[in-house]
């Protein structure tokens, strides 16, 4: 029996003969009961048999049903989704995404909206975007709700099978959720239900100073990069802050070697630094979660967050809270930051240094870094870190930036909503 190997060989020195065995073997048992010199022979040392039914010219294609896809080879994308909402429509839109592919090369999304109508007022609905390979477009996990039937009433795995399909790319980690309101209009930016943020992490607003996150409001605007310097990591010129919580105690200052104090208020050096600006809140939910990602960082300061949260590299590269490493250069408010530990936090406390000695490392830390502030009563008032028995993710959605800053103790860590793989 020939095999794969010598019929191959065959088939580029002498063409008119390969045929001619074709021939041949068709037809030695009588007509429709002979061999074929293509499917019954058997499988070579260095060359085996691929169903056709696996092939675009030629080449093995993984979203066709004859390649066994057991795992998976997942592309990554970079871009968001954003809506705007009625008390009974939810209209998304969608620019610059763009997928990034495992050999190297990149497939640009076509921007573009899909209005979702018959919807109920006051309605949370939830959405899994997809590219589809075949037909080459973007589309959306349907049986669900409205016109047309996107909008999902609930998270369920059955949608985010679907999401993921063999030959669909999901843009998202999840479902994207967005609301109806209950008059007037309203709006948002997508995100993964998994990129969040401790409760208990300090944001910077404009109305109230230094705050947790969960306490803030829809329409509260938070500090933020401006548009021209937005994750850039440059080095900034600008002065400490001081900022005060809601109860009137300062909180911790905002200080940096290099950095000399403003001979004006806080505020007012706030607003008139011009690399930075302020981003309003469109939509924020408070969740249970048991398990966080803690990231320790050069100036002192650490964020808790879950597994998949993204941060934006120094040099604009996306990567989930679970696969950075120590080498990794983030972008802080007043300088690029270096991370100096990584652990995982669980309601259990089995996983890393306990919740309870961080802590006390990170307030330790603070304390000598404020040692030489020129305002011992402002260095010596620390913000209350998170309770370590909140178990609690919060979810930010800011137009128009979708970055922020952030920090266990001051803001001073750039972050953002943005939904991305990696």
């Amino acid at each position: 029996m020939l095999n794969i190997q010598q019929i191959e060989a065959l088939r580029k020195a002498n063409p008119q003969l390969y045929e001619a065995l074709k021939r041949l073997a068709g037809a030695s048992l009588g007509p429709n009961q002979g061999w074929s010199l293509d499917n019954q022979i058997t499988d070579g040392a260095n060359f085996a048999r691929v169903s056709a039914n696996a092939l675009t010219s030629n080449q093995i294609d993984p979203t066709k049903s004859g390649v066994l896809m057991r795992g998976s080879v997942p592309p990554t994308w970079s871009g968001a989704f954003t809506y705007i909402s009625t008390t009974s429509s939810l209209t998304w839109s969608w620019s610059g995404l763009v997928i990034y592919r495992a050999d190297g090369t990149t497939t640009a999304i076509p921007n573009g909206s899909v209005a979702v109508t018959g919807l109920t007022a006051a309605t949370t609905y939830y959405f899994y975007p997809y590219w589809d390979e075949t037909v080459n477009a973007l589309a959306w996990v349907a049986a669900g709700s409205g016109s047309p039937a996107y909008a999902q009433t609930a998270k369920t795995n059955v949608a985010a099978q679907q999401q993921a399909l063999q030959g669909r790319i999901p843009l998202s980690q999840g479902a994207i959720a967005a609301a109806t309101t209950s008059s007037g209009t309203g709006g948002g930016s997508g995100g993964g239900s998994g990129s969040c943020l401790r409760a208990g992490t300090m944001v910077l607003t404009r109305e109230r100073g230094t705050v947790p996150i969960e306490t803030c409001k829809v329409g509260e605007h938070l500090r933020c990069p401006s548009a021209g310097h937005a994750s850039r990591g440059r080095r900034r010129s600008y002065s400490a802050e001081a900022t005060h919580a809601p109860s009137g105690a300062p909180s911790l200052p905002v200080r940096q070697a290099g950095f000399a104090p403003s001979a004006k208020g806080g505020s007012d050096a706030a607003r008139e630094n011009s690399n930075e600006a302020w981003t309003r809140i469109v939509r924020l939910e408070v969740r249970d979660c048991d398990t966080f990602i803690r990231l320790h960082f050069s100036n002192a300061e650490s964020l808790d967050v879950t597994p998949h949260h993204i941060f934006t590299l120094a040099d604009g590269s996306p990567m989930r809270a679970e696969r950075l490493c120590l080498s990794d250069i983030l972008v802080g408010r007043f300088a690029r930051l270096t991370l100096t530990k990584i652990e995982v936090v669980t309601a259990s406390r089995s996983a890393g240094v306990s919740p309870a000695n961080s802590r006390a490392e990170d307030e330790e830390q603070h304390r000598q870094r404020d040692a030489g502030a020129t305002n011992p009563t402002a260095a010596g008032a620390l913000l209350p870190a998170p309770a370590e028995d909140v178990w609690q993710k919060v979810t930010v959605s800011c137009e128009p930036s979708h970055e922020f800053f952030a920090g266990r103790h001051s803001a001073s860590i750039l972050t953002h909503n943005y939904t991305f793989s990696s």
